[in-house]
């Protein structure tokens, strides 16, 4: 059981998120290449910002900033 996909766009680069509620973590997709990675778990992200420095953090990425 998932929660609702919501698309974040960090480094230029658009991210589709949602939360897993069986597996208790936060997951994200990179729309251009297919990747998915595991950005939170045990437990989940809501927020914006938090979901942005998640994502910046586990894809390697230089900043969090939405441009």
């Amino acid at each position: 059981m998932t929660g609702t996909k919501t698309y974040h766009k960090v480094d230029g680069r658009t991210f589709m998120v949602w939360s897993d509620f069986v597996m208790r973590a936060t997951y994200a997709q990179e729309i251009g290449s297919m990747e998915m990675r595991r950005i939170h778990g045990g437990g989940y992200l809501s927020n914006e910002l938090s979901i942005r420095k998640a994502i910046a953090n586990t894809f390697g990425l230089k900043s969090f900033r939405k441009a």
